[in-house]
């Protein structure tokens, strides 16, 4: 377990807690890094209308299937909550997935099957 010790030599929850966010920074970081690369920042970038996070689940878990809802919460909670260091254009592909997956029917059959599953 990476952490800090104490006197003692045993890793604190605290410090186990802290390694775990910078190893969760680095890898934001760096994902970040490695998407500029590949989509380097524009240099004209128009404006887009503004919206909130709750507009966008709201439409969202409008599109989805109501048993997709909880997955929906999730998943835009995950991604509001790792924008702020990442690219807007990354956070928007990260959105787009999220939409294509609710879009897909394919996949509405198979979360339902591993539902029935579970």
């Amino acid at each position: 377990m990476d952490g800090v010790t104490n006197d003692n030599g045993v890793a604190s929850l605290a410090g186990h807690r802290l390694s775990l966010l910078v190893r969760k920074a680095r890898q934001i970081r760096e994902a970040a890094a490695a998407f500029e690369a590949t989509w380097p920042p524009l240099l004209r970038r128009p404006p887009m209308p503004v919206f909130a996070w709750t507009e966008l689940e709201r439409q969202l878990l409008d599109l989805a299937p109501d048993d997709l809802a909880p997955m929906v919460r999730d998943l835009i909670s995950a991604v509001r909550k790792e924008a702020s260091p990442k690219p807007p254009e990354m956070v928007l592909r990260e959105v787009l997935v999220i939409t294509a997956t609710v879009l897909d029917e394919g996949f509405h059959e198979k979360w339902a099957e591993g539902m029935a599953m579970s």
